[in-house]
């Protein structure tokens, strides 16, 4: 386990220097869903003995992380220039190359290590297989990522045709703002009880990306982006942020 954290940490530190050479921190989303793929599949190569949780929890890691790559390469490729957030600090940081290695690189390997958990626990052999809670827990995180690459397709569906100022309200987002972010929510909730099988206290890793995402990363960070929009104003006065209102 502790070897596959340390590979993880170097590539951050090959992915810093790359960002000097290029200007461009973005290469990081990239490898944010890579770095938990190498964490999975570590479990296999760690000589742990395989149960059909220890599968699970690797099938359901290397799914989310095709999905997340595929949005993430598909939206780089598209945008050749750094991400507003990266441009937006590279802007305004002093010391911008000393605090983008801790800010940046160092807290998103910190962070990365903290809602792994739930996968880190599984390189132990002493998981008591409970077939009820694998299966409710591998049902939880499909129906997450089923949610979440519902929202996406139907951003993009959207953006195809959207018109100036024209704000997507329908589908997922009738019922809140954020449905992609509530799936990958549910989905690491998902992970999180197969993993209870060893103990309650692996939820960690799903509350910490619940709370990243919906208060300290993307949320925040788009709601800001949206705040002199009068269409937008208007929606969110109506639509919940992140829990849906489906009645």
């Amino acid at each position: 386990m502790f070897e596959i954290i340390q590979v993880v940490a170097v590539c951050f530190v090959l992915l810093y220097i790359l960002g000097l050479f290029t200007q461009d921190n973005s290469k990081v989303d990239i490898f944010w869903g890579l770095g938990f793929v190498l964490i999975a599949w570590g479990i296999y190569s760690s000589g742990t003995t395989m149960s059909a949780s220890h599968w699970a929890v690797i099938a359901l890691v290397s799914v989310w992380w095709f999905r997340l790559a595929y949005n993430i390469t598909k939206k780089q490729l598209k945008h050749s220039a750094e991400d507003f957030r990266y441009a937006a600090w590279r802007k305004n940081w002093n010391y911008f190359y000393i605090r983008s290695f801790f800010q940046i690189h160092v807290l998103q390997f910190v962070l990365m290590c903290l809602v792994a958990i739930p996968i880190l626990v599984m390189y132990s052999d002493a998981i008591a297989q409970n077939t009820l809670v694998l299966l409710v827990g591998f049902a939880v995180a499909v129906f997450g990522l089923a949610y979440e690459t519902i929202a996406d397709n139907q951003l993009a569906n959207f953006i195809k045709t959207k018109k100036k100022a024209e704000i997507l309200t329908s589908g997922l987002r009738k019922y809140h703002r954020y449905p992609q972010y509530f799936g990958e929510s549910v989905f690491w909730m998902g992970v999180a009880t197969i993993a209870a099988q060893v103990s309650l206290a692996w939820f960690i890793g799903a509350i910490a990306i619940t709370l990243l995402v919906r208060y300290v990363s993307w949320v925040p960070i788009l709601e800001r982006r949206y705040q002199w929009d009068k269409a937008y104003e208007a929606y969110s006065q109506t639509t919940p942020v992140f829990i849906p209102k489906w009645f």
